[in-house]
């Protein structure tokens, strides 16, 4: 039922999370992830997840030094600060993500179970209720998804490896070594946002079946087997936004972290941006070419995840998708019946996505995000400004 090139984008992305230490434990996955067993948590995988934080946490040591002499930001006090608020983020961003390997490691592995028995319970019903090419263009059409981020963010870390290599004023083994501290935990975020996006990815994935299985239903003929299949499906949506909140609730403090800190990178990034325009970081075309690219990716991948989040949310409140049920001349006492319990468990359980339960992520709250970053870099811009005339 999986459509094999799905299940190699969720293997790619199980196997970021795997290599970063980021799983609660190991999956086993055979035959284009058509089997996957959830061991018990190995203590030799969360011993390797430990030596990569510590790993993650000791480039701190090789990258202040560096960061204190560097040309480029050394007499611009502005650079400084924003050097060490993202090092500080990043550090409390590593400590939350192992944090919750190491803390909820059970919670993560019920996690996993739970997903497991959602998939094969209701394979069955899906298989019979979902058209066959209708399920196959969702999944294509969520593996395109899925290929589009990957080559986003990784373009992003190309176009910042670049970058930050010219902004090397010695090249030697301590400027090196930096860098590559650097690009260490650059790889960590992502590695934390390719897991992040590919859970969305199956929520995503269930919700769309869900209103896949409501489409065929509507247009199906008769009585006590349409409110049986009705059942079941309100069955499967109930489950699977159980699992969300599950997801939701044991991500909260990682996520956010996650988010504060791609805020803080897109600042960064603009204002770095501002100062190759005004000449105060001396570039050439080549930096210039890959500082567009890295400003390009950055915002095309934060808009895509918070996309990606915002379907999730609004696939999962379904209640509109009911009302097609109304245009039907006759419908019996069964499935008058179940549509209104399906209604009343819409109306109960609506799905929102709140960070730390105080900042509620949708389309309204991205354009918020967006304004905000401007805001940020027209204020560090007149301070700029400001401290130029000063001297």
């Amino acid at each position: 039922m999986l459509h094999p090139k799905l299940g190699q984008a969720l293997r790619v992305a199980y196997y970021h999370a795997l290599v970063f230490g980021l799983m609660g434990t190991t999956l086993h996955i055979r035959g284009n992830s058509r089997l996957i067993r959830v061991k018990k948590v190995s203590w030799i995988y969360l011993a390797y997840s430990l030596l990569i934080s510590g790993g993650l946490l000791l480039d701190t040591y090789f990258m202040v030094p560096k960061a204190i002499l560097d040309g480029y930001i050394h007499h611009n006090i502005v650079l400084q600060w924003n050097f060490f608020l993202m090092l500080g983020l990043r550090i409390v961003t590593i400590v939350c993500s192992y944090g919750l390997v190491w803390l909820q490691r059970r919670q993560l592995v019920k996690l996993y179970v739970d997903s497991r028995h959602l998939w094969r319970n209701y394979r069955r019903l899906l298989k019979r209720m979902v058209d066959q090419q209708d399920l196959e263009k969702l999944q294509l059409s969520l593996t395109s998804l899925f290929w589009r981020q990957t080559i986003v963010v990784y373009g992003a870390l190309l176009c910042s490896s670049v970058v930050q290599y010219q902004l090397l004023s010695v090249i030697n083994r301590q400027s090196l070594t930096a860098l590559c501290a650097r690009l260490s935990q650059l790889l960590h975020v992502l590695a934390v946002k390719m897991t992040f996006y590919a859970l969305l990815l199956m929520l995503d994935h269930q919700f769309q079946a869900v209103l896949l299985a409501l489409r065929t239903l509507q247009r199906r003929k008769g009585g006590k087997q349409k409110a049986k299949d009705l059942r079941r499906i309100a069955a499967l949506h109930l489950d699977t936004y159980h699992l969300a909140r599950h997801f939701f609730g044991l991500y909260d403090v990682a996520n956010a972290m996650l988010f504060i800190n791609m805020c803080v990178t897109t600042t960064s990034i603009l204002y770095h941006a501002v100062q190759y325009r005004n000449q105060s970081i001396p570039s050439d075309g080549w930096g210039n070419l890959f500082g567009s690219g890295l400003v390009l990716f950055n915002l095309c991948g934060t808009l895509m995840l918070m996309e990606k989040l915002d379907r999730v949310v609004s696939s999962c409140n379904v209640g509109p998708a009911l009302r097609q049920f109304c245009d039907l001349r006759k419908i019996s006492k069964e499935l008058q019946m179940e549509l209104e319990i399906f209604s009343t468990q819409l109306h109960r359980n609506r799905l929102a996505y709140k960070i730390c339960g105080l900042v509620e992520v949708n389309n309204s709250a991205c354009l918020s995000y967006i304004g905000s970053i401007l805001s940020h870099v027209i204020i560090l811009m007149q301070f700029d400004i400001r401290r130029q005339q000063m001297e």
